[in-house]
Order: structure tokens, then C-alpha cells, then sequence
């Protein structure tokens, strides 16, 4: 039988120095959603006035937190978007799919506590998990531990924060870029998931 690598071949030695940007605290810490003792809930918080945007699946089995965030970046477009801070909270260990009425009061319910930890307008609070599909979001868990871990929110926690969203990843991905773009510097910075 082959041997497996627990890390794959792909990653890099170290996490990559992402530079600061302006506004943005992130946060990451462990509710228990899944296993114990694994950061598996993320926090970033935008300051008030920032520009965000959405790209969603077309698929007709979107999951709750899809629906949430789809209904919340329409609701920008009008001209009385909610002021004050933006906060996205994630999950891994559960995807909070093909779970119903249940899945849609976990996002809520997410939304709401991310919201109230960083005093922001729920409005203003878009949710995202991953995970296993078809089992009920432990929302429970989630709100019980917003606080402490909103408690954390620094600017650069970006690596704390991509390693909470990790599920079957074997090493964080992340990238980041400083340039000057008509005299102006731009800073970039980005994580994501994907098996590897």
C-alpha cells in the first residue's frame, strides 16, 4: 500500500507574509463544530464604509449560508444599506447543506451573533461554512464562542484565520501583493479552501 503525505508535496515551506490592509481584523479560534481542540471558526471584520461583493453558485441546491449572503448583497444595492461595521464568519466541520429550516436558522443564527460581537447591524454580517453535508449546524457552538473569539480580531491574523477554515486541507492557502497602481499603493490579500 502507497504511503500517503500528510502534507502535501504542493506546499509551500512557510506561510506566505501577506501584507496589512487597511480596516480589516481577522480572528480565529474553536467552537467544536466538529472535533475538539481545532480552530474551526473565522472572523473578519471590515471597517464601515468598505466596498464588498459576492460571487454565487447557480446551483439549485445553494445552502443556507449561500441564500444568506445572496439576500444580504441584494439588500446593499438598495440606498439605505445598513452603516457601521461588516463581519464575515465562517465554519469548517459542518457545511450547512441540504439541511432545511434548520440550516437556514444556523446562518441566521450565526449572522446575528458574529454581528452582536463586533456591534455590528446583522445586515451587515454574511456567513459562510464547510464541511460535511446533510448534518444539522451545531449553531449552538458557534455562538457560545463568537465572543471569545471576536475578542482575538487583530489586524494580519491571517494565517489564524485561514487555518480555522481548513477542512480536509493539509496546509493553509493564502496570497498577498503590495503595488502601486497609478501612483496609489494597493495592498492585496486573500485566503481560501481547497482539498490538497
Amino acid at each position: 500500500m502507497a504511503k500517503i503525505d500528510a502534507v502535501s508535496p504542493f506546499a509551500p515551506a512557510a506561510y506566505p507574509a501577506l501584507p496589512l490592509v487597511r480596516g480589516v481584523r481577522l480572528a480565529g479560534g474553536a467552537a467544536g463544530v466538529r472535533y475538539k481542540g481545532r480552530d474551526d471558526v473565522m472572523l473578519a471584520e471590515i471597517a464601515p464604509g468598505s466596498a464588498i461583493a459576492g460571487v454565487f453558485t447557480r446551483s439549485r441546491t445553494r445552502a443556507a449560508p449561500v441564500l444568506w449572503c445572496e439576500e444580504r448583497i441584494a439588500a446593499r444595492r438598495e440606498p439605505a444599506s445598513p452603516a457601521g461595521p461588516i463581519v464575515f464568519i465562517a465554519n469548517s466541520g459542518n457545511a450547512n447543506a441540504f439541511t432545511g429550516a434548520n440550516g437556514a436558522a444556523g446562518a441566521r443564527r450565526m449572522a446575528e451573533a458574529a454581528a452582536k460581537a463586533v456591534g455590528a447591524d446583522p445586515a451587515n454580517a454574511f456567513v459562510a461554512s464547510t464541511g460535511v453535508i446533510g448534518e444539522p449546524l451545531p449553531a449552538e457552538r458557534i455562538e457560545a464562542a463568537v465572543g471569545a473569539i471576536a475578542a482575538t480580531l487583530a489586524p494580519g491574523a491571517w494565517e489564524k484565520a485561514t487555518r480555522a477554515i481548513m477542512t480536509t486541507d493539509t496546509f493553509p492557502k493564502a496570497a498577498g501583493r503590495t503595488l502601486t497602481l497609478d501612483g496609489v499603493e494597493v495592498r492585496i490579500a486573500g485566503f481560501a479552501k481547497a482539498p490538497a
